[in-house]
């Protein structure tokens, strides 16, 4: 695995350094990706109708308003309070509470679903007692979809150009930050780390999907202008300007539909590139094969669907 540290005061396990990145997010841009995002398959599979589901570390609440919407009785939990405020004012009929996801304030057995997206990594401690509360709250015959970030082969490639910030570890460990002015931020594990950790806090996987690979290819700073390019050829434009924005969009897990400069009008190309690009949709004939290749490239996530051992 490996244990990032990145240019902070706050460690990823803090309310104060999501405060500080959500306060920045657009919520409205957000709630649009999640039409195209690429887990949607997954969550119209098991957020069915009057389905209750939590989402612990739910941030800004996109998700939670998503399924909501579409009849999931849904909580959000996070531990940021002022962005759960800020939530609640824009959308005052969300189920929301303030809490820890390691120690979470229900009864046992009382969800058929729980989403924790990019979570749990955050804990320097480890992911241990998130899993191990998630299990706890789980109905039998429930879901658990869990992502943290994936060991990609881009990653594994990188990482010794960035031993600095980048640590290479068998097991997760509280230390201080080897540089100044750096702070933890999460860890990344290869497929079989994070299914032993699930396994051993009483969670089966069925089936696993990397996402994010557009993401996890600017782990490779001499790839960035060219993910820039794609997706500027994904959002229907040829200037490359665009690109820039429209990576920062994806990367912040939104998708930016503003209609974008020197865009041509065409009727095919523009809904099969987001189809790839965006949704990462690998049932497009042939093109789908690289989506499924490029999952194992550099997925920046690895989404784990678990059921109760």
């Amino acid at each position: 695995m490996l244990k990032i540290y990145q240019p902070s005061t706050h460690k990823g396990d803090t309310p104060e350094l999501w405060e500080e990145n959500w306060a920045t997010n657009d919520f409205e841009q957000a709630l649009r990706f999640c039409e195209v995002d690429p887990l949607r398959p997954l969550f119209e599979k098991y957020a069915t109708p009057n389905a209750i589901m939590l989402e612990g570390g739910c941030g800004n609440g996109q998700y939670v308003a998503f399924l909501a919407s579409r009849g999931v009785q849904t909580i959000g939990l996070d531990f940021a309070q002022t962005t759960l405020k800020r939530l609640h004012s824009r959308k005052s009929d969300l189920r929301l509470c303030v809490g820890d996801v390691a120690a979470l304030p229900f009864q046992n057995e009382v969800f058929d679903l729980y989403y924790s997206g990019g979570v749990v990594e955050h804990f320097e401690s480890g992911p241990e007692p998130a899993l191990r509360e998630a299990r706890r709250v789980m109905r039998a015959g429930g879901v658990f979809l869990v992502s943290v970030p994936y060991l990609n082969l881009v990653r594994r490639f990188m990482s010794p150009f960035r031993s600095g910030v980048w640590k290479n570890l068998r097991r997760e460990e509280v230390q201080g930050s080897p540089e100044d002015e750096f702070a933890f931020f999460q860890y990344v594990y290869s497929r079989s780390e994070f299914e032993q950790r699930l396994k051993q806090t009483g969670w089966r996987v069925i089936a696993t999907q990397g996402y994010a690979v557009l993401w996890g290819l600017y782990d490779a700073p001499y790839l960035q202008k060219l993910v820039e390019r794609v997706l500027a050829g994904g959002f229907g434009s040829s200037a490359q300007s665009n690109g820039a924005s429209a990576a920062s969009s994806l990367r912040n897990g939104e998708e930016d539909k503003t209609p974008l400069p020197g865009a041509k009008p065409s009727h095919n190309s523009p809904s099969v590139m987001r189809r790839l690009v965006v949704s990462e949709d690998d049932t497009v004939p042939v093109a789908g094969l690289a989506v499924r290749l490029m999952r194992h490239v550099s997925a920046n996530m690895m989404m784990y669907v678990c059921v109760p051992a």
